[in-house]
């Protein structure tokens, strides 16, 4: 599988980034060879839409998954609509000990994913009124922490 883990370096013991599209490097990985490529972001530091423009980019090289801290509603939407598997929660480490801890399963998917496209209804059916908002965490266990719920944990 062709992995993109997001990176403050263009090598394998570069540090991680948190962030999606303002990330300055993807290392561009073939998980069942170890094949690793460095590919700079060019629009880390655009004005708007850095996340958007970055999952294009995924899109243009083929990838076919992507580990890093967040995403975005936009960046996901768009991955999505790449069919790109998408997951969060990369915490400080290297890209190579990310890519260790992935290959081990430690990143569960994340966003709305490639098999996504069911519509929900705005109106609810009767008596369905409460318990269906997904909150801060977008329904993946990942709540703010201050709010009681605290969500799962970083890895």
């Amino acid at each position: 599988m062709k992995l993109c883990i997001t990176a403050a370096g263009n090598t394998l013991s570069a540090p991680t980034d948190s962030a999606f599209g303002r990330a300055p490097w993807f290392m561009l990985i073939d998980t069942d060879s170890g094949a690793a490529e460095a590919l700079a972001n060019s629009s880390a530091d655009a004005v708007q839409g850095a996340g958007i423009a970055a999952a294009q980019l995924m899109a243009e090289h083929k990838v076919e998954a992507v580990l890093t801290g967040r995403l975005g509603p936009k960046a996901q939407a768009a991955l999505a609509a790449a069919d790109i598997a998408m997951h969060e929660g990369l915490g400080r480490c290297t890209v190579e000990e990310a890519l260790t801890q992935f290959r081990a399963g430690h990143y569960a998917a994340a966003g709305a994913g490639p098999t996504a496209g069911t519509a929900v209804s705005a109106a609810p059916a009767a008596g369905a009124g409460q318990g269906q908002g997904r909150g801060m965490g977008g329904g993946r266990g990942q709540g703010c922490g201050r709010c009681g719920g605290g969500g799962r944990g970083r890895r």
